[in-house]
């Protein structure tokens, strides 16, 4: 357990004693999220380490907490490593969720914790605020990605090594492989639902809500929907991922990022991952970073991290994003994968014009979407729902 340090001395009126509890794989990237609630101004208490449930009711008992904001994996996970009453709701601690993926797939282990407590989820897809509201959440919120950090995501000098024309920092598995990790021990009309949407996207090559296509005949509680939503989003991920490689041709194209995918192709250039806070350097180091979105109509984080490396990038079409960062003033985007080519050539032979979107995109993120402004948003609402 550790306090998070108020670096800038700040102050609130009322400060909120805010806990906060580490369980999930990527909660290292959300920390930047717990400084700025302390440079605010209030008290954070971090919980860092994996105990048991003795372990946490000890230490959460040492403190009189005010409300706890769990990101959503860490939550999902504490309730399927301790099943029964959460021990928050025992303990009688308010808490909020805050969610960087679609929510709707949790829904199988969420669905006990629709309490009085639980004060508030906080997501990053205005379609998915409507559709938690269908199933019964009241209090939901939209919050775009909360937790990039200027001082980690910033404009660095390009990387000889690094430099090319087009790159994609994404995880990339076989679609096989993923389909085959996720649908064991289903049913026949489970792989019949699976096939049927995935048939649709392998077709039109864009990302399908999978609630808005099931959600009629599927009950989003139960666990069979959480097994499908679970392997679809991984499905079309992989799928859209390796379409993108067949869509970008024969240009030279690198892809940066952990997985098991390879292939034959000798204008694709897989490299090995790297740490999530030195993706910067090769940002900078790209004409062209590509973004593909595995959500309704949320903007990835990988955009807010591209643009406040101040770097040119080349998404996918999302409501949300279109909000966010501005059409060909911020941001380029392809409503089609088959836009992509004609885009690429267009702005690889266009510095000047990838130059000035990127810098407009960079002073957008610094000046409405760092970690700071949403997680002022956040301790507004927090004092409304106390």
């Amino acid at each position: 357990m550790r306090i998070i340090t108020n670096r800038t001395g700040n102050r609130v009126k009322t400060p909120l004693r805010i806990l906060s509890i580490l369980r999930g794989r990527w909660d290292g990237q959300r920390q930047p999220a717990l400084q700025a609630l302390a440079d605010i101004g209030h008290e954070v208490v971090y919980i860092d380490q994996l105990l048991d449930i003795t372990g946490y009711y000890k230490l959460v008992n040492k403190i009189r907490f005010d409300v706890a904001v769990l990101w959503g994996n860490s939550l999902e996970n504490l309730l399927r490593s301790f099943p029964g009453d959460f021990f928050l709701e025992e303990m009688r601690i308010p808490y909020v969720s805050l969610w960087t993926d679609n929510t709707i797939k949790h829904q199988f282990v969420l669905k006990e914790i629709n309490t009085p407590l639980h004060r508030a989820m906080f997501v990053a897809d205005t379609c998915v605020i409507s559709q938690l509201k269908k199933l019964g959440w009241r209090n939901v919120f939209y919050l775009p990605p909360w937790h990039i950090d200027e001082t980690i995501f910033k404009p660095v000098k390009i990387e000889p090594d690094l430099a090319c024309e087009i790159s994609f920092a994404a995880t990339i598995n076989p679609y096989k492989a993923e389909r085959s990790k996720w649908r064991q021990g289903w049913n026949a009309k489970m792989h019949y639902a699976a096939d049927a949407l995935i048939e649709k996207c392998r077709k039109f090559k864009c990302y399908i809500d999978v609630y808005k296509e099931l959600g009629a005949c599927w009950d989003a509680n139960s666990i069979e929907f959480n097994k499908l939503s679970h392997a679809l989003y991984f499905e079309q991920k992989a799928l859209a991922r390796e379409q993108i490689i067949q869509t970008v041709g024969e240009r030279e194209f690198h892809i940066v990022g952990i997985g098991t995918a390879t292939t034959d192709r000798s204008n694709v250039i897989m490299h090995e991952g790297r740490s999530w806070h030195d993706l910067s350097p090769l940002f900078c180091s790209t004409k062209i970073n590509l973004n593909l979105t595995p959500w309704p109509n949320s903007c990835h984080h990988r955009v807010f991290q591209i643009a406040a490396s101040c770097s040119f990038v080349l998404t996918d079409w999302r409501d949300d994003a279109v909000k966010l960062f501005e059409p060909d003033k911020e941001a380029i985007y392809f409503k089609y994968m088959e836009e992509l080519p004609e885009l690429i050539d267009r702005f690889t032979r266009m510095p000047e014009e990838r130059e000035r979107i990127a810098m407009a995109g960079y002073h957008r993120f610094l000046n409405e979407h760092t970690v700071s402004h949403r997680m002022a948003e956040l301790s507004n609402k927090l004092y409304e729902l106390l």
